[in-house]
């Protein structure tokens, strides 16, 4: 399930993002701050850029998924915690779905850091396939210059079109 953050979500941001390996494949700064990390999503809505809450249950908070909805581009993270149960992956399919559906999107992109293993088999198994486009460097959570390649979704072709 998603929802949006809450204040109350606070006490277990720390847990979810603050890792040295979150903020290497992300943009989640480190050390991890949840007071600023609310601030950000808060501004970034304004840009139009979604921040969503992965949840089992629509309770505690265990990853996130992104959307920049003027470009189609998503994104996602799971707390060290709580990796290797496929939460990605449904929250991935969850919100590709939702882009396509709702929102019109017949194409969809993700930038996933050069050889993040993990991320690259979460987003096989969403249907995204890794693009040809050149590589785009990026700042992570840690300042440092990353390389992103792009992923690619493309909404499958239905009779008549």
């Amino acid at each position: 399930m998603l929802r949006e953050w809450a204040d109350s979500d606070t006490p277990f941001m720390a847990r979810l993002f603050d890792a040295d390996d979150m903020a290497a494949n992300t943009d989640i700064p480190a050390p991890f701050d949840a007071d600023a990390f609310l601030a950000r999503i808060r501004q970034r809505r304004a840009q139009r850029i979604v921040d969503l809450a992965v949840t089992r249950d629509g309770g505690e908070p265990l990853g996130l998924v992104a959307l920049h909805v003027a470009s189609g581009v998503l994104g996602y993270a799971v707390g060290p915690a709580h990796r290797g149960r496929g939460l990605a992956s449904r929250s991935l399919r969850l919100m590709t779905a939702f882009c396509h559906e709702k929102l019109g999107f017949s194409r969809l992109r993700l930038g996933i850091v050069q050889g993040n293993v993990p991320s690259q088999g979460v987003a096989q198994s969403a249907g995204y396939v890794r693009g040809d486009d050149a590589l785009v460097e990026r700042v992570n959570g840690l300042g440092q210059p990353k390389l992103l390649e792009t992923w690619h979704w493309t909404a499958p072709e239905t009779p008549g079109q």
